[in-house]
């Protein structure tokens, strides 16, 4: 789903529904810790949570050695569908380029129809091997 659609349909989402309770953001961010750190296509991972109702739960990753962004935001899209199979609905829109991915999902929730939000970006690893095929140290290393 492209980012304009995936908008349109959260902010629908958010003006018929309350974001859910801090508890159901701990353990959507949990899951998707484990998932992304036991997929390997990422080698740092690190989420934490807001109040901002567009981003609830938010991560900033590393992709894994030799692993591409747009190769991991087509393995994270998988282990989205998967984190979030118990949902009453989701929707997500990814974006993907060599050197960037962002990710951006919502899902109500089964028991009382409230709302979560990710917003996740991820890097290329720290060595990015450049078409005239030397490595040189990613702009992104070191943030």
């Amino acid at each position: 789903m492209d980012v304009a659609a995936f908008h349109k349909l959260r902010l629908a989402v958010q003006e018929n529904a309350h974001p859910a309770d801090a508890r159901s953001a701990l353990l959507l961010q949990q899951t998707l810790q484990e998932s992304l750190v036991n997929s390997r296509l990422f080698s740092e991972v690190e989420l934490g949570r807001t109040d901002d109702p567009e981003q609830l739960v938010i991560g900033v990753c590393r992709c894994g050695e030799q692993i591409l962004p747009w190769e991991a935001g087509m393995g994270l899209e998988r282990l989205w569908r998967t984190a979030v199979a118990d949902a009453r609905w989701e929707a997500h829109a990814v974006e993907c380029t060599e050197t960037f991915l962002e990710f951006e999902g919502a899902v109500t929730l089964r028991d009382d129809g409230r709302y979560l939000t990710v917003h996740l970006v991820a890097e290329p690893p720290a060595q990015v091997v450049h078409a005239e095929g030397q490595a040189h140290e990613s702009p992104l290393a070191g943030v």
